[in-house]
């Protein structure tokens, strides 16, 4: 099941992507972040990029640079927390409304 569900979003990683690169022209396709760190991931962008869009530059960083921002998110917290700063986490409040600008 686990395989199914990593092909379903790497499937669609890749048609939106190749769909937006198409519709914009664009020069480069460059990925980054955690989930590129997933062999299969990048196997199939390659192939997809290299027959679908084959004059289109495609980046990668090494595996080793393919960090999740979790970690990130951690420090910047110790940090925090070495500055004596303190938040009350029962009364977070998400709003899911923001907008991107």
């Amino acid at each position: 099941m686990a395989v199914e569900v990593q092909q379903a979003v790497i499937d669609v990683l890749i048609y939106k992507t190749l769909k937006a690169a198409k519709s914009f022209k664009a020069k480069s396709i460059i990925l980054g972040g955690g989930v590129t760190a997933n062999g299969e991931l990048r196997r199939q962008f390659k192939k997809a990029i290299k027959t679908q869009l084959p004059d289109t530059l495609y980046l990668i960083p090494d595996t080793s640079f393919c960090t999740d921002n979790a970690v990130m998110v951690a420090v910047a917290g110790y940090f925090h927390y070495l500055e004596g700063e303190k938040y009350d986490l029962e009364n977070i409040e998400a709003n899911a409304n923001l907008r991107l600008k």
